[in-house]
Parts: structure tokens; C-alpha cells; sequence
């Protein structure tokens, strides 16, 4: 059990306890959505594509079929799996939707439409329904009938231009080893999703949330898109990465002068005050790059952890390059309480990545493991549809239901 599950347990609800969601999608972006509402305390129900489940179980995952991708965007949802292109299955979903608070779906726009399932036809037997539809490029636009994946979404915004193309000299670009895009994507559909909540609570009216990449992507821009629009000119700043004599650290002699003054305290070398280089806020702006190369030199003498060490104790923002197994077992981590253990039906006992949001009177993070290929199919007919024992077998029978290992 987790340690979000043994808080539920005793009593500290989730948030979102009591919704129930709908989720067709599949990877990263809608999955990731729908388990942050499953964290904060929401039963979703994830219907996956007949007859062989979300591509997501499979993605690098050493021929088990259950790979890390799934477990972690999937904990503690409830698995159905049924063909929609079938008038039973077709008929098992609007029901679903019919009950349900909340819809995600990540088709390219129209396919929900051809299915029987766009807004119009749950809205119409569910007028209290917010449905959030998330695709590469949104609903409207020249683009909307594309497919969109976060590489996509990289490519066409900026951003892995502003990683590389507008270096000096400029770097060939390459993927990067997260899918922000993704990540992005499911938090703007999560606070979308809440703030439609919160909207319906004090009008009675459901919505139609419209979530792209590319939207979530474009508009994370913290600086770079924005001095362009106002000046024409593309001046992107990276956050200086230094080595030291056994690993990489991240340090800037700013924001402001007293981050630079208490670096100069850091290195043992208050006298740099003295020289008109660096002597005030104006003259260091406009010798920047000296005063970094004098940092970087400093910091390449130094083992990490006495970097670290000295420019801690002076007030300076520093931050150690950490490996995935390093950033996974520093202290923070167990902390926050960023990983949770889970008994996963195939792997067995495993940690996964847990919840970011913390409460003070409100429990969340992950409520189990992902569940096997419509391991809820029965339980979730019979338990939120009322279907009786005999409907079921004959949907089974049928081969309408689907039922895997995995």
C-alpha cells in the first residue's frame, strides 16, 4: 500500500474523491491527466483500444508488456477494455458517460465524432459532463487534423530550437530524454479540468476542454518567444552548466549583484570587487561572460561536494548534475515522498513515481497499480453499470470484452 493509500485509509480523503472519470487515451498526455484526478482521489476507469490495450504497455518494455511508461501514467485506474466499433461496446461507453463527471479522450479530432462519442452525443444524456479532448494541435486550426506526438510538439514550437539551433555556434538538435510536451500537456488539462469543476459546481453546466501539445508546449515559454515579440531579436539565455573535477554543477553569478558578491565570497576572492569589471550591477551585466569564465575556472578545481559545500554556506544557488539513480535516492526524494510502493500484479512489489501536490487536510498520490488488460471489466459492469451476470457472459462470449495477462 502506499503511503497516499494509508492516509486515504485513515480517513484524508483525495480532493477529487467521489468524481468518476472516463479515460480513452492512450501513452503519455491523456493517461497522465487522468492519473493525476485518480491521485487526487477520483475512480477512473480507463477503456482501452480493443483487443490489445493502450501501445504504452509495450513501449520498451523487455517483453514483459507492462513497461514503465504504463505502470507510472496508469496507478490506480480501473481497466476496461471493449470494441467501440461495436454496437454493444458502443452502447457500454455512452453508458459509462453517462454517469461520469469527467471524459478524456486523445483520438485525433473526429474520430470521437465517428464512434458515436464527440461532445454533442454525451453532452446531449450527460449536460453536466466536462470532457477534455487532447490532441497534437487542438480542435480548430490548419493543423487539427494531424496526429501529434511531444517530439512533434518539440519540434514545432520553438523549443528544441531554443535547445539548440540558437546556440552560438549552433548545435544539430536532438530529442530530449523527457517527454515535456507530454508532461506539459497532462498538467494543462488537469488545472483545466479542475477549473471546469469548479465552474459546473456554480453554474450546473458541463464544458468542452480543448487541450493541444502544441498549446501547452507554446505558451511554457518562460522568456526566450517573448523578448522576440518585443524586440525582433532571438537572445535565448542557458543556465550555465560547469564541471568540477568529478561531475557538473549548476551555478550563475546572478540575479543580482549579491549573488554575485557572496560568489566572489564562495571563491576567496572578495578583491574582484575591486575591479571595474565587476564592481557594481552595471559593470558586471556588461562583463558577464568574464565573470562566469572566473567561476567556471574556480569550480574546476573543486570536487562536487566542496563545491557544493562552499557555495552553500555563502547563499549561493547552486545545483548538483545528478544521474536517474542518483536524483532517485537522495534524501529529498523520501522526503517529499516522490516515490511510492505499489504491488504491481506482474512486476510485484515496485516503487513508482508518486504525486507532486501536497495538502495540508487532503490526501493524494498514487492508489495502486496499473491495472492489467480489462482486469475491471467485470467489476466495473456490474458494480457502476448494473449489468447482471448473464449480460456480461454474453458480451464476453461475444468477444466484445477483452481480457489479457498483462
Amino acid at each position: 500500500m502506499s503511503r497516499a493509500s494509508e492516509a486515504g485509509a485513515a480517513g484524508r480523503e483525495g480532493p477529487l474523491a467521489g468524481l468518476r472519470v472516463v479515460e480513452f487515451a492512450a501513452v503519455i498526455a491523456g493517461p497522465s491527466c487522468a492519473r493525476q484526478l485518480a491521485d487526487h482521489g477520483a475512480d477512473v476507469i480507463k477503456v482501452e483500444r480493443f483487443p490489445d490495450g493502450d501501445i504504452a504497455r509495450s513501449v520498451n518494455a523487455a517483453g514483459s508488456r507492462r513497461s514503465g511508461m504504463f505502470v507510472q501514467h496508469n496507478g490506480g485506474k480501473r481497466g476496461l477494455c471493449v470494441d467501440l466499433a461495436r454496437p454493444e461496446g458502443l452502447a457500454i461507453a455512452l453508458d459509462l458517460a453517462r454517469g461520469a463527471d469527467v471524459v478524456i479522450e486523445a483520438f485525433t479530432p473526429g474520430v470521437m465524432d465517428r464512434l458515436g462519442l464527440g461532445w454533442a452525443a454525451l453532452s446531449a444524456i450527460n449536460p453536466r459532463l466536462v470532457m477534455c479532448s487532447i490532441s497534437g494541435f487542438g480542435q480548430t486550426g490548419p493543423n487539427a487534423g494531424r496526429p501529434g506526438y511531444a517530439h512533434i510538439a518539440h519540434s514545432a514550437t520553438g523549443w528544441l530550437a531554443a535547445q539548440f539551433l540558437h546556440h552560438r555556434p549552433p548545435q544539430a538538435p536532438r530529442g530530449p530524454g523527457v517527454a515535456v510536451a507530454d508532461v506539459m500537456t497532462a498538467q494543462t488539462a488537469f488545472g483545466a479540468i479542475c477549473a471546469a469543476l469548479f465552474r459546473r459546481e456554480r453554474t450546473g453546466r458541463g464544458d468542452h476542454v480543448d487541450i493541444a501539445l502544441f498549446d501547452s508546449l507554446f505558451v511554457a515559454n518562460d522568456d526566450s518567444m517573448q523578448r522576440w515579440l518585443l524586440s525582433g531579436e532571438v537572445d535565448v539565455f542557458y543556465h550555465p552548466v560547469h564541471p568540477t573535477r568529478d561531475g557538473y554543477v549548476t551555478a550563475n553569478i546572478g540575479p543580482d549583484f549579491r549573488a554575485w558578491v557572496n560568489t566572489c565570497k564562495a571563491m576567496g576572492r572578495e578583491d574582484l570587487l575591486e575591479d571595474p569589471r565587476f564592481r557594481d550591477a552595471r559593470s558586471l551585466g556588461g562583463n558577464r561572460a568574464a565573470a562566469t569564465a572566473l567561476v567556471r575556472s574556480w569550480l574546476a578545481t573543486l570536487d562536487t561536494a566542496e563545491a557544493e559545500r562552499r557555495l552553500i554556506a555563502n547563499h549561493v544557488v547552486v545545483g548538483v548534475v545528478k544521474t536517474l539513480p542518483e536524483a532517485a535516492r537522495q534524501p529529498q526524494v523520501e522526503a517529499r515522498a516522490l516515490l511510492a510502493r505499489v504491488e504491481d500484479p506482474v512486476h510485484g512489489p515496485i516503487e513508482v513515481i508518486n504525486a507532486a501536490q501536497k495538502y495540508a487536510g487532503a490526501d493524494v498520490g498514487v492508489k495502486g497499480p496499473a491495472p492489467r488488460l480489462g482486469e475491471h471489466n467485470t467489476e466495473v459492469l456490474r458494480e457502476v453499470l448494473g449489468y447482471d451476470d448473464a449480460r456480461i457472459e454474453a458480451l464476453r462470449a461475444a468477444g466484445v470484452l477483452r481480457e489479457g495477462e498483462h
